[in-house]
C-alpha cells in the first residue's frame, strides 16, 4: 500500500499544513492509498465513489468527511463526470491544544472521530452532506483558508488555524442535525465491543468518561458498569492500559525520549506515568527500556 507523507506536502515541519482543490478527471481515478497526516475533504463538484477501508460509498457535491493516518482509500469518477475536491491536510500537533478543546464538544467528537471509525460499519451508512446554504458557506471558509496559505501574509499561520478552528465548529455544527453515530450502536455487545476498538484506535486523544457514554446513548453510571463488566477494568483503566502497552512498544523499537513518548500516548504528566507504567509492567520505563532493547 502506497503511503503519502506530510512532507511532500507541507511548507516545513513547523506548520504541518496544506490545503488546496484538486480535480480528479473521468478515467483518471487516485489508486488506493493512505497517509501519516490527517485529510478532510470536501467534494465540491462532480459525482463518483470513494473506496474506504474496502467499502465503497457513492460522493457528490456537498459530501464532506474526515480521512484518518493509516485508512486506506480511493476515488474513482462517475462515466461521464470529473471530481473536484478541496483536501485540508495536517498533523494533529498542529492543533493539539484547540483539537483537545474541541473533543469536549460532543458533535465535533462525532464527525471528527466517531464518524471515520464507524463508516465501515455494515450498519452505519451515514456521512455529512451539506445542503445548498451550507455548501455555499463551507466552500467560502475554505476558499479564505487557501488564499492564506497560499499567499503568504503576515500572520497567516495565526489566521489559517483560527479559521481551520472556524471550519471543525461549523462542520460539527451540521453533523449535530443530521443522525448521530450512537445510533450505529445496535447491541449492547456491539457497542461495548466497538467502544474498545474505538478506544484501542484513538487511546491518545482526551476522551472521556462523559463523553463516551453520552454516544452511547446511556449514563455515565450505567455505561461505567456495563463497561468493567466487559472488559474488567474502568473506562479510565482500560484506556490507560492501551496507552501503556503503546508507551512501551515505541521504548523498545525507538530511540524517543521518555518525556515524548509519554505525551504522545496521552500523558501530560511525566511521574503519572512512571507511576502507571511501573504498577503494570512491574519496572520503570527506563528499567523497561533497558531491559528490552
Amino acid at each position: 500500500m502506497h503511503i503519502l507523507k506530510i512532507e511532500s506536502f507541507m511548507e516545513g515541519p513547523d506548520f504541518p499544513f496544506f490545503a488546496g482543490p484538486f480535480r480528479i478527471e473521468a478515467g483518471a481515478p487516485i489508486r488506493p492509498h493512505a497517509h501519516d497526516f490527517v485529510e478532510l475533504a470536501y467534494i465540491a463538484e462532480g459525482s463518483g465513489t470513494h473506496w474506504y477501508k474496502g467499502e465503497m460509498y457513492s460522493i457528490g457535491a456537498g459530501d464532506v468527511f474526515v480521512i484518518e493516518p493509516g485508512a486506506e482509500h480511493s476515488y474513482e469518477t462517475a462515466a461521464d463526470s470529473s471530481l473536484l475536491v478541496y483536501n485540508v491536510l495536517f498533523l494533529h500537533r498542529l492543533l493539539q491544544t484547540e483539537l483537545e478543546t474541541l473533543s469536549e464538544v460532543t458533535p465535533f467528537l462525532d464527525f471528527f472521530y466517531v464518524e471515520p471509525f464507524l463508516r465501515s460499519a455494515v450498519q452505519f451508512q451515514s456521512h455529512l452532506k451539506l445542503d445548498v446554504y451550507e455548501q455555499m458557506e463551507i466552500k467560502a471558509l475554505l476558499d479564505r483558508i487557501i488564499a492564506e496559505f497560499e499567499g503568504k501574509p503576515i500572520g497567516y499561520r495565526i489566521l489559517t488555524k483560527t479559521r481551520l478552528i472556524e471550519l471543525f465548529v461549523l462542520l460539527s455544527r451540521c453533523f449535530a442535525q443530521r443522525r448521530t453515530a450512537s445510533a450505529s450502536f445496535r447491541t449492547e455487545a456491539n457497542m461495548l465491543a466497538s467502544v474498545c476498538a474505538f478506544i484501542e484506535q484513538h487511546y491518545a486523544q482526551p476522551l472521556t468518561l462523559q463523553q463516551v457514554s453520552q454516544l452511547c446513548g446511556m449514563s455515565p453510571s450505567a455505561f461505567s458498569a456495563k463497561f468493567k463488566q466487559h472488559t474488567g477494568k474502568t473506562f479510565i483503566e482500560y484506556r490507560n492500559s492501551i496507552r501503556l502497552q503503546v508507551a512501551a512498544e515505541r521504548m523498545r523499537h525507538t530511540e524517543e525520549k521518555l518525556l515524548s513518548i509519554s505525551q504522545e500516548v496521552g500523558f501530560d504528566d511525566l511521574s503519572f506515568f512512571n507511576k502507571l507504567f511501573k504498577q503494570q509492567f512491574g519496572l520503570s520505563p527506563g528499567q523497561y527500556r533497558r531491559l528490552t532493547t
